[in-house]
C-alpha cells in the first residue's frame, strides 16, 4: 500500500473496528516496513485521532478527532496558512460578496482583502470583529447560538439565516480531508457549513497540509463537489495525485 493517505485511511478502519491496532500486524497486512508504519502512527497522533502505546496504537474514545482550541490553532502552522491567505486573497475582487467561515486560516486573509471594496458574510466572531470598522467594507454577522471552542455561531436560527443568502464565493475551513470526505469535529458547525456550500457560486476550501488523511467526527460535504481546495506548498505529490486539479 504506496499511498499515505490509503495507509492512514487503513490504520483509522481497523481502530475503528478494534479499538487497538499492532504495528506488527498492520505492517504484515499492508505489506510496508514497520518503520513506516511508525511515522504512519505518529502522524495521526499529532493529528489527535489516536494514542500510541507499546507496538502499536489504540483509538481515542472520545471522539475520532481531538479538537483543538482557537487560541491552539492561532498558533500551529502559521507560515503556511499565510501562504493559504495569501491565495484566498489573490481569488477575492472588489465588490464580491463572499462568506468566510470560521478558522485561524480564514483570519489570515485580513490581510489581504482589507483594502477593497467588499461585502462579507460570515458565522464567526473573530471574523466579524476584523472587519466591523472597516468603511469599504460591508459586514453581516449571523446570529444564533455561540459555540466558544471556535467563535462560530450555529443551531437552528444560524442555519435559517445562511438558508437565505447566496454568495459569489465562500471560503470554509475544515479539521480534516478523508478520502473524498470533507469533516469537522461539530456537527451542527458542518451542517451549517454545508448550507453555505449550496448557496455558494463557487466553493472554496481551505486545508493546510496536515488535514488531508484526517478524519474528525462530521462528514459535511464531498470534496469533488467544490471547485478548490487552497492548500499549501508542503502537499504531498501523492495527495496531488490523490484529487487532481483539486488543489491549488
Amino acid at each position: 500500500m504506496k499511498l499515505k493517505v490509503d495507509r492512514h485511511r487503513f490504520i483509522m478502519d481497523e481502530l475503528k473496528n478494534n479499538m487497538s491496532v499492532k504495528v506488527s500486524s498492520l505492517s504484515e497486512k499492508m505489506n510496508v516496513a514497520e518503520m513506516t508504519i511508525r511515522r504512519d502512527l505518529q502522524e495521526l497522533e499529532n493529528n489527535g485521532l489516536l494514542n500510541r502505546i507499546h507496538g502499536g496504537a489504540k483509538l481515542i474514545e472520545d471522539n475520532l478527532y481531538n479538537e483543538k482550541s482557537h487560541k491552539e490553532k492561532q498558533t500551529i502552522n502559521v507560515s503556511n496558512k499565510m501562504k493559504i491567505a495569501q491565495k484566498c486573497g489573490e481569488l477575492i475582487h472588489n465588490e464580491d460578496i463572499i462568506f468566510i467561515g470560521s478558522g485561524s486560516t480564514n483570519e489570515l486573509i485580513f490581510d489581504f482583502i482589507k483594502d477593497k471594496n467588499l461585502s462579507i458574510f460570515t458565522n464567526s466572531l473573530d471574523i466579524f470583529l476584523q472587519y466591523k470598522d472597516l468603511s469599504n467594507i460591508d459586514v453581516l454577522l449571523v446570529g444564533g447560538r455561540f459555540r466558544s471552542k471556535t467563535g462560530t455561531f450555529i443551531g437552528h436560527f444560524a442555519n435559517k439565516m445562511m438558508e437565505d443568502f447566496h454568495v459569489a464565493k465562500a471560503f470554509v475551513g475544515v479539521n480534516g480531508i478523508y478520502g473524498q470526505k470533507l469533516t469537522t469535529a461539530n456537527e451542527e458547525e458542518g451542517k451549517g457549513i454545508h448550507i453555505i456550500l449550496e448557496n455558494a457560486k463557487l466553493k472554496y476550501i481551505t486545508a493546510d497540509s496536515t488535514k488531508f488523511g484526517v478524519q474528525a467526527l462530521y462528514n459535511f460535504y464531498n470534496i469533488n463537489d467544490v471547485d478548490a481546495v487552497i492548500s499549501d506548498d508542503d502537499v504531498s505529490e501523492e495527495i496531488l495525485n490523490t484529487y487532481p486539479n483539486k488543489i491549488k
